[in-house]
């Protein structure tokens, strides 16, 4: 009996596509998809910066950024993940993330106290 293995294309594969020169944001965002599915949030994260340096308006990578970031307690990271990322979905209109991100920062900003009762 073989063991189960993640969905998605195996990091070896794409690895294998890095290797022959195809570097990109998106061999990066896969890259960084099939690490996460496979419980390997660091490398994750390394490929999300790469293909941020290769796109800094590629919001899915912000938006896994901060998913990852979340995961590992970085709530200071996620933060910063989600907020960029909603400034570029929002230039872009990309109604959904924006959506998305607004609830994610909402549930990461403790609310404001309440103001002191004016004497």
């Amino acid at each position: 009996m073989s063991t189960p293995t993640a969905p998605g294309p195996s990091p070896d594969a794409l690895e294998r596509l890095l290797a022959a020169g195809r570097d990109g944001a998106l061999l990066r965002m896969s890259l960084a998809l099939a690490h996460h599915r496979r419980d390997d949030p660091q490398t994750a994260l390394l490929h999300l910066a790469k293909a941020l340096a290769f796109d800094a308006d590629f919001t899915a990578a912000h938006r896994l950024q901060g998913l990852i970031s979340l995961e590992l307690g970085d709530k200071a990271q996620a933060e910063a993940a989600f907020a960029k990322g909603l400034e570029v979905a929002q230039r872009r209109g990309e109604m959904q993330l924006v959506k998305e991100l607004t609830v994610r920062l909402r549930r990461l900003r403790p609310a404001a106290p309440p103001a002191p009762p004016a004497h």
